[in-house]
């Protein structure tokens, strides 16, 4: 039986880059993967990542003429919901292909020393005689094979291949994730019927019905995307509402693609002894936009530096010892990611006419937010002062309603709660259960985005 230090299943964005870095770091890898090598995020064809992200964690930036190349592009802007408002958005852009930009990626993993299976789902825990997980069992065409490892990182997404296979004890959660903590994502390409408008400048995002357009590569092409919870019919009825309520030049639809993400609270604990719960498998995505690519490598980033000291050490890989990648990670990305869920629930449930009149006077739709979008916003005391003044003039002249606003207070209060909680996360595992009887209760009163949902379009599509 071939025994390596490290199994990790998934060989998309995180396992790829995780393996590659464990590999560069003198460390035996193997990377099994369900798909054969040809189908490898196929899901979609373009995708997009932030070139400083990018930057950030050594990804290969693709250039003209490279396979995986689509193009360049600064961010657009954030539109009100009938498109009369905007406010520019400042980040630089790569688009790709993603298949074969994930395959470049599997390459370097392997050139790093890394070796990758495909076509071998992973199956089960391999376990000793005391229930200790040493290994796994995955499944080829050839049948059930089985492998030796320290830790086994689970990069296998929303279906959570080897997190699902967790006892109910475990400190990392088992759950399955529900419709309502999936993003649905349906992409139109499209092609402009006006050969002089270019896509570029119509790029932007609709933040009420969490919508965007984006360049497609090809000329006068565009990606006109859309996402919801419960199911793609959900999407495509709110995307009827874009349609409708904003004016938007002649296009025809050339193929649709679809796909979904997580769209959930983090995972309270990513690390069990010899296992690993690594990107869209811990649900490491963008609250703003359900995007996860680069967000999941800050998590992998923490993960490689704490396990490559502890496998030159000689130290096992325990939740205890692996402890401090849940602590690093949940007090700064998790929580910023997280406390902004509340603040969500609150500003999604205002309905077009007072977001366009919130986007009109620059009250919390403004170009700080959302111009600066997942950076440092540093609001002032001012901003908020101006922030508030505007909502009770809102209020008072009629076109925002008290209700929303108390909404929007109440998600913000939640949002300070969030941070607080997650700033007191337990040092080590002793104090982990009781930590999480706190969080359960908070985000029961919380709730999900999907609560925001439109009644009467799930009546209508039998949700």
């Amino acid at each position: 039986m071939e025994k390596f230090d490290i199994l990790v299943a998934g060989a998309s964005t995180t396992g790829a880059w995780f393996a590659k870095k464990m590999a560069e770091a003198g460390h035996s890898v193997l990377v099994i993967e369900k798909q054969q090598a040809e189908n490898v995020s196929r899901e979609y064809d373009i995708f997009h990542m932030g070139k400083a992200e990018m930057e950030r964690f050594g990804l290969d930036i693709p250039k003209e003429g490279d396979d995986d190349y689509g193009f360049v592009f600064t961010s657009g802007r954030s539109y009100s919901p009938y498109g009369n408002y905007s406010k520019y958005g400042k980040e630089t852009v790569v688009g790709m292909h993603k298949h074969e930009f994930i395959m470049k990626m599997n390459r370097q993993a392997e050139a790093a020393g890394a070796k990758i299976i495909y076509g071998a789902a992973f199956n089960d825990f391999l376990k000793d005689e005391k229930g200790k997980i040493i290994g796994a069992k995955y499944i080829t065409d050839e049948g059930e094979q089985q492998v030796e490892a320290k830790l086994i990182a689970d990069c296998t997404g929303i279906p959570s291949a080897a997190r699902r296979k967790l006892p109910d004890n475990a400190y990392v959660e088992n759950f399955a994730l529900s419709p309502a903590d999936i993003f649905y994502v349906v992409l139109y390409y499209a092609k402009y019927t006006d050969q002089k408008i270019n896509p570029l400048d119509l790029h932007g995002f609709f933040m009420q019905y969490k919508s965007w357009s984006a360049p497609s590569g090809d000329d006068h092409g565009a990606i006109l995307g859309i996402g919801a919870n419960y199911d793609y019919a959900y999407a495509e009825e709110i995307f009827k509402d874009v349609r409708k309520n904003v004016p938007w030049p002649k296009y025809t639809v050339e193929k649709v693609e679809k796909g979904m993400t997580p769209y959930h609270r983090t995972l309270y604990s990513f690390v069990e002894d010899g296992f690993i719960a690594m990107g869209d498998t811990a649900f490491l995505t963008k609250p703003t936009c359900g995007e996860g690519c680069t967000s999941s490598l800050y998590q992998a980033e923490i993960a490689v530096e704490v396990i490559s000291k502890l496998l030159k050490e000689g130290k096992p890989l325990t939740k205890e010892n692996m402890w401090s990648i849940n602590k690093r990670y949940i007090q700064v990305q998790g929580k910023d990611f997280d406390s902004l869920r509340p603040l969500l629930i609150g500003i999604i449930g205002y309905d077009y006419k007072e977001a366009e009149y919130m986007f009109k006077n620059d009250i919390i739709f403004c170009q700080k937010i959302l111009g600066g979008m997942g950076q440092d916003l540093n609001l002032t005391g001012g901003d908020i002062a101006k922030m508030v003044a505007g909502i009770l003039k809102g209020v008072a002249t009629g076109n925002i309603r008290m209700s929303n606003v108390k909404k929007t207070v109440k998600g913000l209060m939640q949002s300070g709660e969030v941070g607080k909680l997650y700033d007191e996360y337990p040092d080590s595992p002793a104090g982990y259960f009781a930590w999480k009887a706190k969080a359960d209760a908070l985000w029961e009163k919380i709730g999900k985005v999907a609560d925001t949902c439109d009644p009467e379009i799930l009546r209508k599509i039998g949700k």
